[in-house]
């Protein structure tokens, strides 16, 4: 028995206490409920602004598109990824003035939970101009991103409504 508890005296156990596990998790616990609710925050501030990036860069497209082939070049909403029809919502398309021809490039529809309202398809020319100005307003929750069209075919994003 005397070797036994001198060996245990030699290699002590080591390990967590009940005690010190539970502080462990109640301290865990406190923190996930503290930052849980920030997070979903930043992702979905992250999922609007993609939305926003997603739709310059097809309005981008489509104006640059316009000068390149000399013809013009439409931005339209499309819930079947090949014609002009439907909401934002479904998706956008890219197409040129023939339009028996494929979209020069389509967009998939948004996040569930977000929406995109707009006056209607940016038409670019063969100048970069575009036909009529537009504003285009994406919003999820209390998030809110506006693209705006000037006449000059410019693209900008605010945080403000249209």
């Amino acid at each position: 028995m005397r070797d036994s508890a001198l060996a245990q005296l030699r290699h002590p156990q080591t390990g967590f206490t009940l005690v010190e596990l539970m502080v462990t998790i109640t301290v865990l616990a406190v923190l996930l409920g503290v930052g849980v609710p920030s997070f979903q925050a930043t992702i979905q501030g992250n999922r609007i602004t993609t939305a926003a990036n997603d739709l310059v860069a097809a309005l981008q497209y489509a104006r640059s598109e316009a000068v390149r082939r000399g013809v013009n070049v439409t931005v339209c909403s499309s819930n079947d990824q090949a014609t002009c029809s439907g909401a934002w919502t479904d998706g956008w398309v890219v197409r040129g003035p023939v339009v028996a021809d494929p979209p020069l490039r389509t967009w998939p529809a948004l996040r569930p939970g977000m929406t995109l309202a707009a006056g209607g398809a940016s038409e670019f020319t063969p100048l970069g101009n575009v036909t009529n100005a537009r504003c285009y307003q994406l919003d999820l929750g209390t998030f809110r991103r506006s693209v705006r069209v000037g006449p000059g075919g410019r693209v900008q994003t605010n945080t403000n409504a249209c």
